[in-house]
C-alpha cells in the first residue's frame, strides 16, 4: 500500500464490496475484520486490492494505512481453505471451491465487452457464462483468459448421455438442437437440471445452449408428442 502520512478525518473503504467509513487513518488488519463484523477474525484472511487489481496479503496484526485519497478496497475470505486462480496471467485468491462467471468477472474486474474463457489443463477452452460455476477443487491452479466479445457463436461443451459433446453456443429449437447433437428426429431429447430432474423438450421449444448443459436422448415414449 502507498506510504501516506496519517491525517485526521473520514476514510472511506470497502470490505467485500460493502462500504465503511473509518476515523482512524491507521488500523490493524483485525480491526478491519471487526468493522465488517466478520467473526471470529482468526478464521479469515484479509487482502488489500491494489489499483492494478492485484491482491496483497494483510497480516491481522499489521498496521494498515487507509489515508490514501482514493477509496481503499479490501477482500476478506474464510480461511478454512484458500483457492487460487489465474486470469490473464494474474493470480487471485478465492474462498470457495467453485466460482461463477459473474463472480469471476467481479474478481478480475473484467469489462462487459470481454468474454471469459476457461483454460483447463490438457482440455479445450470453453466460454464461461455468468451463471456457470467452475470447480476449483483440482490439484492445479485453474487458468482463465479474456478476449474481445464476438457476435460469432463459440464452441461450448455440453453432455449428451454422459458423453461430452462440442457444439456452437446460442439459440436453438428442439429440432435444430437434435440435429446439432446427432439425435434422431423421432427420438425424445431431455434436458437435465442441476437437481438431476429430467424434462423432455417440446417440439419447437426454444432453448439457449451454454456450456455444461446436460441432455439425455431416448426412444420416444408412448403417448408423448
Amino acid at each position: 500500500m502507498s506510504e501516506v502520512a496519517p491525517r485526521h478525518g473520514r476514510y472511506a473503504i470497502t470490505i467485500n464490496g460493502q462500504p465503511f467509513v473509518l476515523h482512524d487513518p491507521v488500523v490493524k488488519g483485525r480491526d478491519l475484520l471487526e468493522q465488517a463484523s466478520l467473526h471470529p477474525v482468526d478464521e479469515y484472511l484479509l487482502f488489500y486490492r491494489e489499483a492494478s487489481g492485484m491482491y496483497e496479503d494483510i497480516n491481522l496484526a499489521e498496521d494498515v494505512d487507509v489515508s490514501a485519497r482514493s477509496e481503499e478496497e479490501f477482500v476478506a475470505l474464510k480461511a478454512d481453505r484458500l483457492y487460487f486462480l489465474v486470469v490473464d496471467g494474474r493470480r487471485y485468491p478465492w474462498g470457495k471451491d467453485d466460482i461463477t462467471g459473474a463472480e469471476l468477472r467481479a474478481l478480475g474486474r473484467i469489462p462487459d465487452d470481454k468474454d471469459v474463457f476457461f483454460d483447463p489443463k490438457g482440455g479445450k477452452d470453453d466460454k464461461v457464462d455468468l451463471n456457470e460455476a467452475i470447480s476449483l477443487k483440482g490439484k492445479d491452479v485453474e487458468h482463465f483468459y479474456t478476449a474481445d466479445q464476438s457476435n460469432e457463436p463459440v464452441l461450448v461443451t455440453v453432455e449428451l448421455n454422459g458423453e461430452k459433446v462440442k457444439i456452437l453456443s446460442g439459440d436453438y429449437t428442439t429440432e435444430t438442437l437434435k440435429e446439432a447433437l446427432g439425435v434422431p428426429v423421432d427420438w425424445d431429447l431431455d434436458i437435465v437440471d442441476k437437481q438431476g430432474s429430467f424434462r423432455t423438450l417440446k417440439p419447437g421449444e426454444a432453448i439457449k445452449v451454454v456450456a455444461k448443459l446436460k441432455f439425455v436422448s431416448h426412444v420416444r415414449q408412448g403417448g408423448s408428442s
